[in-house]
């Protein structure tokens, strides 16, 4: 099979069809491609973390694994040793020094999360190896801008204070925890790094035991502090923090801290990075968002004029097996964010061109087809076919649709002595298969359809992929074949058709282009025991039709005009409904061999991008 769409908490797949393993950490954009930075987390490949993950991208869709960018090492001297805990890494680009400068949290092996420390490491090379600099806490020695300048130097006693009363908030916000760290450097855990539109940088951390939130600038190599920072929120247990700017302003989401459980996520404004920020109810709405759809947000993904809210949805059992989630974030009337729940991770699923992935079926469990999107077919249906389509020849297994042809005998419940209907003037029902389609379910007008699938080609095998539109009878509602297989004068063709009406009653205009099966045989002797893409790509002017990305038939909108009977309408720039089936003999499929039966008819998935 082949990697399926990125669904928001699904399991989600690199090119060469591992699991992604890149937790907590950012993308950033060069000249050519994304990198995606996060933690390897052990669970799948090995039962420690071994340091940075790194995956690069041309498009946003497909995820090619790059290795360990930064790696913790065998010395058990060295900070960085296999051990080691590295979380929430986050790397930019510094204009100034031309590298690639790593952020990350930064625990030491054997001491659980008492060391919060901030750790640094550069490359010359998105792609790393990256360098290890230096771990240590942050700004020691130093007060926040923003501290009130009559409580510096007071002496706090934390024994006397009980955790969370109202003394011992009030003790926090004035400063007990902050210095208590004052010599040492105050502790940095769940982090994020911002550049802002002038170039300055940011290293924004929870500190003060996760109750404060620090933002403290970096110098122009964007590997050190200057010594400039302000606490915003203190005793608010704020942690995860996702910093982006939009029109101007600054906007954070963060969540609480409640350890792995997922919590109602917090979100802050402020004009001035530096200056005050002010708190707003969480931008999440809709079912789940009580707990940010069980996900803590990681980083913003900012694409164009577009911002994404990524996260991840940690699994404690088996980190490694943590999943995704990349919503979008619109904003309201008031440029206020607004974060609903959307399946499909939209930037991450695109074609070429920048459409997005508005449906899919991956056909990933086993079973009957999901009967809220899927219809199935019963009866003798059309071109004098021998099978009888029965809904039990149609199920989901291992990944697959399948539409089974089976050889059988029993008798025609529709069968009428006499009859001069082909359907039924049969005693015997003699081959059963399936038909399953969308109508009056998913229907859609435009767009790219892709469809993943391994047809049988043995004597009297008739599959398709097609569409039907929804108004108007045969042939006057248009129909597009991205794909039949059968034989024309006993030669097997795979053909790719459209067709529409015109002034005679079910009598249709053809476009057809039929391409002989040897042609493909030609590209790859073992063409048939093979998956292969025919994709339909349709918009207001044209449709072309591919298989492999080799174009089959293109045809012009402005010819697909019906005739009289069909009122002179457009078929094909109407809502259209799917069909999948696998037929036998008939007008087109030949002699059936029997021998080959029970046969096959796979489908890896459906995609539809618009």
């Amino acid at each position: 099979m082949a990697s399926g769409p990125l669904v928001n908490g699904a399991e989600w797949y690199d090119t060469e069809s591992n699991r992604i393993n890149c937790h907590g950490g950012n993308i950033i954009r060069t000249d050519s491609l994304y990198y995606w930075y996060g933690e390897h987390r052990p669970g799948f490949d090995a039962d420690y973390q071994k340091g940075v993950a790194c995956y690069s991208s041309a498009d946003l869709v497909d995820w090619k694994n790059e290795g360990i960018a930064f790696k913790v090492v065998d010395d058990t001297a060295s900070t960085v040793q296999k051990g080691c805990t590295i979380e929430r890494p986050k790397v930019v680009y510094c204009p100034k020094t031309k590298k690639y400068v790593m952020w990350f949290h930064h625990e030491l092996k054997g001491r659980g999360y008492d060391a919060a420390h901030v750790a640094v490491a550069e490359s010359d090379r998105p792609d790393g190896p990256f360098e290890f600099k230096y771990s240590r806490r942050v700004n020691p020695g130093k007060y926040p801008l923003n501290f009130d300048k009559s409580l510096r130097g007071a002496k706090w006693n934390t024994d006397e204070y009980t955790g969370w009363s109202p003394e011992w908030l009030d003790a926090v916000k004035k400063g007990m925890f902050l210095i208590r760290d004052l010599s040492g450097g105050q502790m940095s855990r769940d982090m994020t790094v911002f550049v802002d539109d002038d170039g300055k940088a940011y290293h924004i951390y929870s500190s003060e035991e996760n109750l404060t939130l620090n933002i403290a600038e970096l110098n122009s190599s964007y590997n050190a502090h200057t010594s400039k920072y302000i606490r915003i929120f203190p005793a608010g247990h704020n942690e995860a923090p996702v910093l982006f700017k939009k029109n101007g302003r600054y906007w954070m989401i963060c969540s609480g801290c409640t350890g792995w459980a997922p919590n109602k996520a917090r979100m802050f404004s402020a004009d001035r990075i530096m200056g005050e920020w002010t708190e707003h109810p969480s931008p999440f709405v809709g079912e789940g968002s009580d707990t940010t759809f069980g996900g803590q947000g990681a980083f913003p993904l900012v694409v164009g004029d577009s911002v994404y809210f990524f996260a991840d949805k940690w699994r404690p059992g088996c980190l490694a097996d943590s999943r995704y989630l990349c919503l979008p974030i619109d904003f309201d009337v008031d440029s206020v964010p607004v974060v609903k729940y959307v399946d499909i991770a939209p930037v991450l699923n695109r074609t070429a061109d920048g459409r997005r992935l508005v449906w899919y079926d991956e056909f990933d469990v086993d079973g009957p087809l999901n009967d809220s999107v899927w219809n199935y077919e019963e009866g003798f249906a059309r071109n004098h076919e021998a099978q009888w389509y029965h809904r039990d020849n149609a199920y989901c297994k291992d990944g697959l649709l399948i539409l089974e042809a089976r050889k059988t005998r029993s008798p025609n419940p529709m069968f009428e002595d006499g009859s001069s209907d082909w359907r039924r003037s049969r005693p015997t029902i003699e081959y059963t298969s399936a038909s399953v389609n969308t109508r009056g379910k998913k229907e859609f007008r435009y767009g790219t359809l892709e469809v993943r699938a391994r047809i049988p080609v043995g004597p009297g095998a008739w599959p398709a992929i097609w569409t039907l539109g929804n108004d108007m009878p045969w042939p006057s509602c248009g129909e597009i074949d991205i794909m039949e297989y059968y034989r024309i004068d006993g030669v097997p063709h795979i053909l790719a058709n459209a067709a529409w009406g015109n002034d005679r009653q079910y009598d249709a205009v053809w476009n057809s282009k039929t391409v002989n099966y040897e042609h493909f045989l030609a590209k790859d002797a073992d063409w048939a025991s093979k998956f292969h893409i025919w994709r339909m790509d349709w918009d207001e002017s044209a449709l072309k039709i591919y298989i492999d990305g080799e174009l089959i038939n293109e045809v012009s909108l402005d010819d697909t005009v019906n005739g009289t009977v069909g009122n002179g309408t457009n078929p094909m720039r109407q809502p259209h409904y799917f069909l999948l089936d696998l037929a036998l003999g008939g007008d087109h499929g030949g002699d059936i061999d029997n021998g080959a039966l029970p046969m096959r008819y796979e489908i890896d998935y459906v995609r539809l991008y618009q």
